[in-house]
């Protein structure tokens, strides 16, 4: 009776199972998207969007703060009579007409704009990064969903193996073969693999909130059949590593904005054009007049702005110094650890998992004759399932490297 309700249980579950894989990876749905949309998709999330509008936002403001400012007109009544307001009382009465003009002496504004441009192009490949990012993330989750896919069917082998084992438990513990604990823990042990099974096919869950960030709740699937996995395994010729070239962007903005401040220590000039009109009382016409003034820079201000700049530009130097020389270390420690992973996958594949399948092959014919103990049994049966989950883990983890590696130096993580 119970080994029936199990095998009905099992069949529960490889139908729960199939179902959650075709909503999640979307195998011949019209709701879900392939790879490549995903891509497209990310391409307009909301945090990249939110980034590009910013790096829109510099160069504005950098045309603003490269401007001239507007010449400044002024009307200007002169010298009426407070008893009469009379015009052609004084031949110092007039109404004067003026226009100033403020005009840098060097090419400082140039600089700012080039500042505020690079900038801009820096925040612009901040925006690529975060794409890059994201596309990463899209990785992390498909590789998780792999492996837990892999390890399902992993369990779901066992525990149909194991269900075959209590069949023949029941029959040697009826012949007085086995002790009634010995059925109990391998009765247990098949209670276990149904719990193994039933957490992992709610993790497969999970993971549709995680690509609901990315691709939105409405899209939150992935054709299965549309993931390049051979991406992971192409040589990159043409690298592009986003994160750098927006670094040094924002170098070469803070270079600029330190030549900049330089300049500005020459004070601009301030020409100012006025045009009187009078009553010509004495005869001598109209006036014109004329003005040019500029700061006197007496109070440092100038200078400690030009100082600050010149420590940003060698902060942002750093920045870039420092990232480069992290960077080169990650990319050896990754590079190391795909090598080292492959090689204990070879081992793994080549001789263990064959040696543990083996094994539980000798071992289930022994016990089903009544030569091997259920202790023996369960313990091949563990070790052999310990290595297929082990095996599933390193692959995971295999693409999972190769993916930082590629997002580090710069390759290209889609088709």
């Amino acid at each position: 009776m119970r080994s029936n309700t199990v095998v009905a249980n099992y069949g529960d579950n490889v139908k729960y199972y199939f179902i959650t894989t075709i909503f999640m990876f979307g195998a011949g749905s019209s709701y879900a998207f392939t790879f490549q949309e995903a891509i497209e998709s990310i391409s307009k999330h909301a945090s990249v969007q939110a980034i590009e509008q910013k790096s829109n936002a510099t160069e504005q403001e950098g045309k603003n703060m490269s401007a001239w400012g507007d010449p400044m007109l002024k009307v200007t009544a002169k010298n009426f009579p407070i008893e009469s307001l009379s015009f052609d009382q004084t031949p110092m009465t007039g109404i004067e007409f003026g226009i100033a003009q403020n005009i840098p002496i060097t090419n400082k504004f140039g600089k700012i704009q080039d500042a505020y441009n690079q900038l801009a192009l820096a925040t612009q490949y901040q925006s690529q990064d975060k794409k890059r990012e994201l596309i990463r993330s899209l990785w992390l989750i498909l590789i998780e969903n792999q492996k837990i896919d892999e390890e399902i069917k992993i369990v779901e082998e066992n525990l149909q193996w194991i269900d075959n084992i209590v069949l023949i438990s029941q029959r040697l513990y009826a012949n007085g073969s086995i002790s009634q604990q010995a059925l109990l823990d391998i009765k247990i042990r098949q209670s276990e693999l149904d719990a193994q099974l039933s957490n992992k096919r709610f993790t497969l869950k999970e993971q549709v909130d995680l690509l609901g960030y990315l691709l939105g709740f409405d899209h939150s699937s992935i054709d299965k059949d549309s993931i390049p996995w051979s991406v992971l395994d192409q040589a990159d010729e043409n690298l592009n590593d986003a994160k750098v070239k927006s670094m040094q962007h924002m170098v070469a903005s803070k270079e600029s904005a330190l030549i900049a401040k330089k300049r500005d220590l020459v004070p601009d000039v301030t020409l100012s054009l006025g045009y009187t009109l009078r009553s010509d009382v004495d005869q001598n016409g109209d006036f014109v007049s004329a003005t040019i003034g500029f700061p006197f820079p007496v109070s440092g201000k100038k200078t400690a702005s030009r100082i600050k700049a010149m420590h940003e530009k060698v902060s942002a130097e750093k920045n870039l110094e420092d990232y480069n020389i992290f960077k080169e270390s990650r990319l050896r420690q990754q590079k190391n650890r795909i090598e080292m992973i492959n090689q204990e996958l070879v081992i793994l594949n080549e001789r263990t998992i064959e040696f543990a399948k083996n094994s539980r092959e000798i071992t289930s014919k022994s016990y089903s004759h009544g030569t091997s103990t259920y202790i023996e049994l369960l313990q091949s049966e563990l070790k052999l399932q310990e290595l297929l989950l082990q095996q599933s883990q390193l692959e995971a983890e295999l693409r999972a490297t190769k993916v930082a590696y590629k997002y580090l130096s710069g390759g290209n993580l889609h088709v």
